[in-house]
């Protein structure tokens, strides 16, 4: 069911709205109001949205906005400074894990040189050494580093 309500609803609105309180209203307003229920509603719930509007603004006041803004741009400025330094994050780690694959190449080539001539071999005793040929320790070294740049290479693309 649809309330139309009352015709100088409008105008009632409309003098609330250019903040004059229903005492200062014109006289025929003022004497509608009293008489009218569907006015004299539209009033008290202005009246009071008005007082909760007071009693909120007064119980939590608004931050300066030159301060809101300087925050809002420190912000934008820390994202785009991560964004700039993430393809260096990633090669500092594709350099790190080409860097570590490297070591373990090389040690795994040296390690019968080592069994043979460490004075000390009862270290060795029990170990198993892998004795592997340098074409293939380069192919095998050569394919670790493809596979970490075209992960590094698809990391950045997922970014955009």
């Amino acid at each position: 069911m649809k309330n139309n309500g009352c015709e100088n609803e409008v105008r009632i609105l409309e003098a609330l709205g250019r903040v004059v309180a229903p005492e200062a209203m014109e006289e025929s307003l003022r004497r509608h109001i009293e008489v009218c229920t569907s006015c004299a509603e539209v009033v008290s719930l202005h009246e009071l949205f008005q007082n909760d509007s007071q009693q909120l603004c007064a119980a939590a006041p608004l931050p300066n906005a030159g301060l809101v803004w300087w925050r809002a741009s420190l912000a934008a400025r820390r994202a785009a400074a991560d964004r700039a330094l993430r393809p260096i994050l990633i090669a500092e780690k594709a350099a790190l894990a080409i860097g570590s694959g490297a070591l373990l190449a090389l040690l795994f080539f040296f390690a019968p040189w080592l069994t043979t001539h460490v004075e000390n071999s009862r270290i060795f005793t029990n170990t198993v050494v892998y004795s592997l040929s340098l074409s293939s320790l380069i192919a095998t070294s050569g394919l670790v580093c493809l596979l970490l740049m075209a992960g590094a290479l698809l990391t950045m693309w997922a970014e955009k």
